[in-house]
């Protein structure tokens, strides 16, 4: 791996990355020494997992009660649903998708069910590479590991590109243009919100990144993970598919997206991706004689109808297209009735259940910014439940400060080197003797309190 980079006006591009040791990787030589799988650390405090990314808040009701459900009845946790997964849950993702986008979702785009989002990234790859003939990816500001492991492995190398704007990471659109120019790239990856960032990107600039895309023939990749329909002030909406509909780009766009980060179920592995009918085949080819998990159906299903409810309701839309219902015509009877939502008795409690969650990441976000005075900088939390702080650190090496900090306060963290495959991109963004921390704000508030406890005494040890 290469670790020269280039600066270009406000623009930082890293080398291009053709193949990454994981062992000897910064990422996981912390996880290693953590231990945070060892199961003890998820039930009372032995690790404060601080940058866990994981969001740790209770569920909605609706998933739990399927959850319950199922276990009662089990033979729901062994059926075959078919490569591409589940029709309601597969409909229920479109049905999500066009109250985000608060017109007809009359694109040629279908959807497959992924095993988490982490599979819709690789099957993403997959098809760019093996049917679209991609060789090169632009990743946009920093980004969770498992989107570099998955693009090498696909067989196609990347650079990354940040902005040197301070106190920013997400370059600019015409910083991508830039960097699209200098790398060659064909694809172009984002996340939005960005994982571990917290940015995003505003309507205006996203079109203008689309309208960039276009003119050069630029595939999209687009991981909207941690996005959702402003269920709290403090959550952004990027309507991604007007800026798509007014490029007629969906051809040339994949989108990545599930509920389980955002709706604190991990472990299910629920997760979709939305693109042009020859991706979806390519899924399908690629499954077959597999499928996608198949827990909590009815309790999913629920949340994707209830959350488009609730977002057509804030644009004062009417229920789902009957363009998209033409398109899911092949549903049965309870399934139309239940991604219509008819029955909205659940709705009310729903909707107070995210407004809490939200509520919760929102308050924990004040409270690290109120108890760790240290902070040199944070990014802005437009949506999801991460930012990056800008702490001072009692040691140089990335890691030997996560080290230390776990070690003398059993605090797992992981430092900006943690999401980079060029890592003088995250040496050049941290000032001398601080790091950028991911902090995730999605855990219960006295569980917050001890990680930011746990992290202030540290500091105010050292510091």
């Amino acid at each position: 791996m290469t670790t020269n980079h280039q600066t270009t006006g406000s623009v930082r591009i890293g080398q291009e990355i053709t193949g990454i040791s994981w062992n000897a990787s910064l990422i996981h030589q912390l996880e290693i020494h953590h231990n945070t799988v060892d199961y003890s650390s998820y039930q009372g405090g032995t690790v404060h997992m601080i940058s866990s990314g994981v969001n740790y808040l209770r569920p909605p009701s609706v998933i739990l009660r399927s959850i319950a459900e199922d276990a009662r009845d089990w033979k729901y946790i062994n059926c075959y649903c078919g490569p591409l997964g589940e029709s309601i849950l597969r409909s229920g993702a479109l049905v999500y998708e066009e109250s985000v986008k608060g017109t007809p979702l009359d694109a040629p785009v279908d959807a497959a069910l992924t095993v988490g989002a982490a599979e819709g990234v690789r099957l993403a790859f997959d098809f760019l590479r093996r049917v679209r003939g991609a060789e090169k990816v632009l990743v946009a500001g920093p980004q969770y590991s498992i989107v570099h492991q998955t693009v090498l492995s696909a067989g196609l190398t990347f650079r990354e590109v940040f902005t040197d704007r301070e106190g920013v990471f997400l370059p600019s659109p015409a910083e991508i243009a830039d960097a699209l120019e200098a790398s060659g790239a064909t694809v172009l990856f984002l996340t939005e919100p960005n994982n571990p960032s917290g940015e995003q990107h505003s309507e205006a600039e996203f079109d203008e990144i689309v309208g960039i895309l276009r003119q050069r023939g630029v595939y999209l990749v687009l991981d909207k993970v941690s996005a959702d329909f402003p269920a709290h002030p403090d959550v952004r909406v990027l309507n991604y598919g007007a800026a798509l509909d007014r490029y007629d780009y969906w051809e040339r766009t994949l989108v990545v997206d599930g509920l389980a980060k955002r709706r604190a179920v991990s472990g299910l592995r629920f997760g979709y991706a939305v693109g042009p009918t020859d991706f979806v085949e390519f899924v399908e080819n690629q499954r077959f004689g597999g499928c996608p998990p198949l827990v909590a159906v009815s309790g999913i299903a629920r949340d994707l109808a209830y959350s488009a409810h609730l977002r057509r309701q804030q644009l004062g839309a009417d229920g789902v297209s009957e363009t998209l219902w033409q398109r899911l015509k092949g549903l049965n009877d309870e399934s139309r009735e239940l991604l219509a939502v008819s029955d909205t008795s659940e709705i009310e409690e729903y909707r107070l259940e995210l407004r809490d969650m939200y509520q919760t990441i929102a308050d924990n976000r004040r409270l690290a910014q109120e108890r760790l005075p240290w902070q040199l900088a944070a990014t802005p939390l437009h949506a999801g439940f991460n930012y990056l702080a800008c702490i001072p650190a009692p040691d140089a090496a990335p890691l030997d400060f996560g080290r230390r900090l776990y070690d003398e306060a059993r605090v797992s963290s992981f430092p900006l080197a943690c999401f980079t495959g060029d890592t003088e991109l995250a040496a050049a963004k941290s000032p001398a003797g601080a790091h950028w921390l991911r902090i995730t704000c999605a855990t219960d508030r006295p569980v917050f309190e001890a990680q930011v406890e746990a992290l202030r005494a540290f500091l105010a040890d050292h510091c």
